[in-house]
């Protein structure tokens, strides 16, 4: 298997991961998807895995030149985190998932780049639309909060929208499977 295929796989079976509880059990999906947007303990988990993210990304990044930031990077990353969860907590679990967001198209257009297939396009033109809904959602997280409440007015539309997700992931795993 390529990088493309396994990371194509991995999106793919998270994103229907991510949506099955929404089709099997809407009433306590639609309950907890309207408490994500402000809930902290979310935030903070998310915000802590980006961070250590974007700090293993920037750590291996200084090289040459830049190697004197490494220690730089080991003492910022972790001050970051905290000035961001001390001072920036408002809607803090969706500007988390969007900071994840952008890190998973890091890894999928990563992945596209060095594939030979024409086919990678989808995946990049994918990756690019996250990007473009990451920075919707780090700058009106009000939005993406109103966004939530329409998607989940009732269980019937909650099981439409997680439905169409979890195509977007079948779609994703199938191509990961059978055409990378």
């Amino acid at each position: 298997m390529t990088r493309l295929a396994i990371t194509s796989t991995i999106i793919g079976a998270a994103i229907i991961a991510g949506r099955l509880p929404g089709i099997i059990n809407p009433d306590k999906f639609i309950a907890h998807a309207r408490k994500f947007p402000r809930s902290v303990l979310w935030g903070r988990i998310l915000m802590g895995i980006c961070a250590v993210w974007a700090g293993i990304v920037m750590y291996n990044a200084a090289v040459d030149d830049f190697a004197w930031l490494k220690p730089v990077i080991v003492i910022g990353v972790p001050i970051c985190y905290w000035l961001v969860i001390q001072f920036a907590d408002q809607f803090l679990a969706i500007r988390g998932l969007a900071a994840l967001l952008l890190l998973i198209s890091k890894v999928t257009l990563n992945a596209a780049d060095i594939s030979d297939s024409p086919s990678r396009l989808i995946v990049t033109v994918l990756a690019y639309l996250w990007v473009c809904v990451a920075v919707w959602m780090a700058s009106a997280p009000h939005q993406v909060r109103d966004w939530v409440n329409v998607v989940t007015a009732n269980a019937t539309r909650c099981r439409a929208a997680c439905s169409a997700g979890a195509v977007v992931g079948v779609f994703l795993v199938l191509l990961g499977l059978f055409v990378y």
